[in-house]
């Protein structure tokens, strides 16, 4: 099913010292040369931007063919993928220097979907060159995005939210997909973007108390997915999550888990400094506990006959 879109024998990248220095490296370089190029687009034009940003293209793009042909794949991987983002830059200028893309306003504007299109059918011609799993997050990023801003087009109240909810459970089906097809290098980043999507809808939603119990409850499903689906990319979010939920305990707090905790719950305004690191003693206890419980857990939500996968796969 996913042959036609994603090239076999996919890189599978290992964390190492090496490899960790590359993706930080590259991804400062990244940030720093977007900041630069917006200063470049300030200062000079638009003309400039189209200009710069497609100069950005062309290096990115030959750092990673040179990486490529030293035997460098992960890193050759890395600089294709910071390729595609400038080049999704370089659309977003050429569109805005033609008249046909205002990037000042937020509403629906269809000349975002050349853009987005744009952006997608780069990084799978990337994909079917470096075979590299990250090549998959601009992909992921932009069809989340995509979705999510079709909801600035109605006037209904939280469609862009709705929608994020959306965008997040597709990502994270096609991420079980992939990886059911023999492709799981490259089905990393839908469950993580998937997990984001659907996780960050929810935090911008959610209200009060109720809400933010839905978060708690919400952040320890996401960690029991992570065991079933052997995706660590839920857990780490879930714990995000859990502590997100300890915080608003802490600032605002439950006023209806008072009766449950033994040292009071405060009302956020000269909360003491013992009780809001009581509140982070128990989430750490918590998400501790659930690590503690892992291969228990496992052999819970799995069929006897459905092996647990190695993980870090």
């Amino acid at each position: 099913m996913i042959e036609g879109l994603l090239p076999a024998e996919p890189l599978q990248p290992r964390w190492s010292s090496g490899n960790a220095l590359v993706y930080i490296g590259a991804f400062v370089a990244l940030i720093a040369t977007a900041m630069l190029l917006g200063i470049v687009g300030d200062d000079h034009g638009e003309a400039a931007l189209v200009g710069a940003s497609l100069v950005a293209v062309v290096l990115a793009l030959a750092i990673a063919l040179v990486l490529e042909s030293g035997e460098r794949p992960v890193a050759a991987g890395v600089f294709a993928t910071l390729a595609v983002f400038f080049f999704a830059l370089f659309i977003g200028s050429l569109e805005s220097w033609m008249g046909i893309l205002d990037s000042d306003t937020s509403d629906y504007q269809p000349a975002s979907l050349i853009l987005e299109a744009a952006t997608i059918v780069a990084a799978l011609v990337a994909l079917r060159r470096f075979r590299a799993p990250l090549l998959i997050l601009p992909i992921a990023l932009t069809f989340w995005f995509t979705v999510a801003d079709v909801g600035s087009a109605f006037s209904a109240t939280d469609a862009e939210q709705i929608l994020s909810l959306l965008a997040g459970v597709v990502l994270a089906a096609a991420g079980v997909v992939v990886d059911r097809e023999g492709g799981r290098p490259y089905g990393f980043w839908l469950h993580f973007v998937g997990a984001v999507a659907f996780g960050g809808a929810v935090l911008s939603l959610v209200d009060g108390d109720g809400g933010w119990t839905l978060v708690g409850v919400l952040s320890l499903a996401y960690v029991l997915l992570a065991y079933w689906l052997d995706r660590a990319a839920y857990a780490v979010i879930g714990a995000v999550g859990v502590l997100a939920t300890t915080t608003y305990i802490t600032v605002d707090s439950f006023s209806f888990l008072g009766q449950f905790l033994p040292f009071g719950v405060g009302n956020g305004e000269g909360i003491e400094l013992w009780q809001a690191t009581s509140y982070y003693l128990v989430a750490g206890l918590v998400l501790a506990t659930l690590g503690v419980l892992d291969q228990r857990i496992v052999g819970w939500l799995r069929r006897p006959e459905e092996p647990p996968q190695t993980f870090g796969e």
